[in-house]
């Protein structure tokens, strides 16, 4: 990644869109993932993450776009109150019912990662994997 791109914050223009779009109609739902990771080699997608402070509730919109997300990655929840330092709590998403307000999550494994060197190291262990296997193939379906 260049240098550039690394010191980008986040977009003016994508807040301001997606401020006036809270605007539409209340039945026009919509939500987004905070950071998905990205292989070139095999290019794919490694893993959905998304970002909650302790306490915050997989909301319904979440839940119906993670269950689509499933088959394609993994999905995670990565928690904690300090995103700079840690120390972070990332739980595996293996589905969930989303009628129900807040939605019931069904959770798979969960590790504490007490800093980013311990994240970054979370996160190689998952690129090998996905390297190993050439990708997830669709293989993702059933909690694997």
């Amino acid at each position: 990644m260049d240098e550039d791109k690394r010191n980008l914050i986040g977009s003016e223009t994508r807040d301001i869109f997606r401020r006036a779009h809270k605007e539409l109609p209340g039945d026009f739902y919509a939500t987004d993932g905070d950071l998905i990771l990205v292989s070139k080699n095999p290019p794919g997608i490694v893993a959905y993450l998304d970002y909650k402070t302790p306490f915050d509730c997989v909301s319904f919109t979440e839940a119906v776009l993670y269950n689509e997300w499933m088959p394609i990655a993994p999905v995670y929840i990565v928690e904690g109150a300090d995103p700079a330092n840690g120390p972070f709590t990332v739980k595996r998403y293996l589905g969930a019912n989303w009628r129900p307000e807040p939605p019931i999550v069904n959770w798979g494994d969960v590790e504490v990662l007490v800093d980013w060197t311990e994240f970054e190291a979370w996160e190689r262990q998952l690129r090998m994997e996905y390297k190993k296997r050439g990708g997830w193939r669709g293989c993702l379906r059933g909690g694997e």
